[in-house]
């Protein structure tokens, strides 16, 4: 009878903690952001190895919690780089950490020269760490889902914890995941957090503890240790096949098939609007969350067009717009190309 009286004990307890998380969590997203907390303006580092386009949207969420960043000269060498898109939920406390601090964390490691990969681990490892102590002090229950490139001349890492997704792009339309999602129902993070004690349950979609949607992220302190932030790492060393590497957030991967999106590359003029045209098709493909979308130029520099205008900001709900100076080189360039601007109204 005793043990009865526990098992229930328990399981109101447990329903107790998810709700108040739950509701601490919806509560968040539906609160007006200060202006104070706004993102700040970011200007393209022109030191890195491999030119980018970004673009990024708030879209039909409150307010924006996508963050990237992309960082040149790493340690003083100038055949290093590094890039991100970070996926900030229930805040965006985590993914402004990341972006401001992870590249930084992986660089100081003493394993960075001889083992990257080591470093890029333990520079994931001590961003969560780092980020949970703040949390801890501010109570902030946030988290961020994070994909990470570090080029060293022709040699790439890819890094990712959650659902933001890297894909490289062949020059032929060849499409090579570089990284997996971390969804709790993937057979193998079921099986790790269910083994921790943890549980996977259906609400919408599979959450972690009913609650988070991703299994693997950086912050998210109330879901420790069951959501870790042990990122997985990829290899590619760079060929001449090779055209892009796009990394996004999960407002258009939700939205938009891998193919599609390589497609999309391919046909734009530049890195910047192909990154810009990725952003609007996947929000008027209907994508609810906010959006960030990153495309690497991996060609050589003969063959590359990429532009040097600013990234694409979107702080209002829409698509973005465009520049007056990128305005008119598209409108020069519509009767000769099919770059698969977008073009058509929006609902």
């Amino acid at each position: 009878m005793n043990g009865l009286l526990d098992g229930v004990y328990t399981s109101y307890v447990v329903l107790i903690v998810v709700l108040y998380v739950v509701v601490k969590f919806a509560l968040h997203e539906i609160t007006p952001r200060p202006e104070s907390e706004a993102p700040a303006k970011k200007t393209r580092d022109t030191s890195v190895v491999y030119p980018y386009g970004v673009a990024e949207m708030q879209g039909k969420r409150p307010y924006m919690e996508d963050r990237f960043t992309a960082v040149g000269t790493l340690n003083g060498d100038p055949n290093a780089s590094f890039y991100g898109v970070f996926d900030g939920h229930g805040g965006d406390g985590a993914s402004e950490y990341c972006a401001e601090m992870l590249c930084d964390n992986i660089m100081q490691d003493p394993m960075y020269q001889q083992y990257p990969k080591e470093a890029l681990t333990k520079g994931f490892l001590r961003t969560d760490a780092e980020y949970v102590q703040y949390a801890n002090r501010r109570n902030r229950d946030d988290g961020t889902t994070a994909v990470t490139v570090l080029a060293k001349g022709n040699t790439i890492y890819v890094a990712n914890v959650g659902d933001s997704r890297a894909i490289l792009v062949k020059k032929n339309g060849e499409v090579v995941a570089l990284s997996t999602d971390h969804k709790p129902n993937r057979a193998d993070e079921r099986e790790r957090v269910t083994n921790m004690g943890g549980h996977v349950i259906f609400w919408g979609v599979w959450r972690v503890e009913g609650i988070l949607a991703v299994s693997r992220a950086i912050g998210d302190r109330m879901l420790k240790p069951y959501v870790i932030a042990e990122p997985e790492i990829t290899q590619h060393e760079r060929s001449d096949d090779d055209a892009f590497i796009i990394l996004a957030s999960d407002g258009v991967w939700d939205v938009l098939p891998n193919d599609e999106v390589a497609r999309l590359a391919l046909q734009a003029e530049s890195v910047q609007l192909a990154s810009k045209t990725i952003m609007e098709y996947a929000y008027q493909r209907g994508s609810l969350d906010n959006i960030c979308a990153m495309v690497i130029d991996l060609r050589p520099k003969t063959e590359t067009q990429s532009t040097v205008d600013p990234p694409v900001q979107v702080e209002s709900k829409g698509l973005a717009e465009v520049p007056e100076e990128s305005a008119k080189e598209e409108e020069e360039t519509a009767d000769t190309s099919e770059s698969a601007m977008v073009t058509a109204p929006l609902d």
